[in-house]
């Protein structure tokens, strides 16, 4: 009868020792907890969309789809007839008005006219403004000229008649009519300076808000002509070209194409359920792995989290649905990755598309069995 009992014991108790050593094992033992996010390459610095500010008719179309292009190259055209008619027209307005301050100065300031050198492409206006200046200095001369000779005879004719008054051959009143006549001679002078100068300095006031304008003016359509001249702004691919064909017409704002950028740094753009966000941190670590390689043959990639959105976004779905998510970007190593001999190394592109795995905690097997059990009983217990 022991005989029997024995197998019967060992088996048992093997059985119970093997469960003790499991139990303590799922006990010690800890399991990653991980957040699995979808996601794909995007470059740092964001796609650049190239926009038309001013719109116009595309005169010349210089990239294409796919084209890799530099930064400030050249990419598109648009109509500039209108634009530098525009533009010629501010130069001049600027230019008249320049020449005009220039002469206003100098006569201001009593000092020789020169003009800045910004007017050599503008003769007729300096010229112009030469001749203005001659003549106005020299009418002003001439009525101060002859004022000053009146008021010498004037003086002259004083000074004989001064004597006479004591002999009684000029009465007093007399020369107190000629001493008024040479001061109101005089004072006219004055008078013609001072409004002289006053006038002046209108001018100047009036001629440089109108200068300020005009350059402001200037400024615009200078900025206008170029904006018809699309560049790159960074290094990269050109992407959904919206035109083709020369003569199209722009509208003010509209996308004409795309660039993705390229030699900049590249992230992981994933999407994390609102049911997980809370376990997201940045600084946390993930294993990434790219559709494009699979992480059998080539391994996975270290990540870590950079950013998290602050706030929910929303995507329509084909269904006419919506989905919510949160934005949480990773920054990539792929030095962990290996290529095999036969195979094209590593090379990450934009749109390539990954699935993130984002460690957000330990639990220990243990944990990790009993949970579900302890949820189950927990939920029963509040029934009714």
């Amino acid at each position: 009868m022991n005989r029997r009992l024995k197998p019967a014991a060992t088996i048992v108790g093997t059985i119970a020792a093997a469960l003790l050593i499991f139990i303590g094992w799922s006990l010690w033992a800890e399991l990653d907890q991980v957040t699995r996010a979808p996601g794909k390459v995007i470059p740092f610095a964001r796609v650049q969309i190239i926009q038309s500010e001013q719109g116009g008719s595309i005169s010349q179309i210089h990239v294409r789809e796919g084209e890799q292009v530099k930064a400030g190259e050249l990419l598109v055209e648009l109509d500039t007839v209108q634009l530098r008619a525009a533009q010629t027209e501010a130069q001049a307005k600027v230019a008249g008005l320049e020449s005009r301050m220039a002469r206003i100065e100098a006569e201001l300031f009593n000092r020789p006219l020169r003009f800045p050198a910004s007017l050599a492409d503008f003769p007729e206006f300096t010229a112009n403004q030469q001749r203005l200046f001659q003549r106005r200095r020299a009418a002003l001369q001439a009525q101060v000229s002859t004022l000053e000779q009146l008021a010498q005879l004037q003086q002259q004719e004083l000074d004989l008649n001064l004597p006479l008054v004591e002999t009684g051959d000029v009465a007093m009143s007399e020369i107190i009519r000629m001493r008024r006549a040479v001061v109101e001679t005089r004072g006219e002078i004055s008078r013609i300076r001072s409004q002289y100068i006053s006038d002046l300095q209108t001018e100047f006031t009036r001629t440089e808000e109108e200068l300020a304008s005009a350059q402001q003016q200037l400024a615009r359509a200078q900025d206008s002509f170029e904006a018809a001249s699309l560049t790159a702004p960074t290094e990269g691919v050109v992407k959904n070209v919206q035109f083709s064909t020369i003569g199209g017409v722009v509208r003010p704002g509209e996308e004409v194409l795309q660039i993705v950028p390229v030699g900049e740094k590249l992230i992981i753009e994933t999407r994390v359920s609102p049911r997980e966000i809370a376990f997201v941190k940045t600084g946390q670590i993930a294993r990434v792995n790219f559709e494009t390689y699979d992480n059998a043959i080539y391994g996975s990639a270290n990540g870590e989290v950079v950013f998290v959105s602050p706030d929910t976004l929303t995507e329509q779905t084909t269904n006419g649905g919506a989905a919510t998510y949160y934005r949480v970007n990773l920054e990539v190593d792929t030095s962990t990755m290996r290529a095999p001999a036969d195979r094209e190394p590593i090379v990450l592109q934009p749109g390539m598309t990954a699935t993130a795995e984002i460690l957000t905690g330990k639990s220990t097997v243990w944990s990790y069995i009993t949970k579900p059990i302890l949820k189950t009983v927990s939920q029963s217990m509040q029934e009714r």
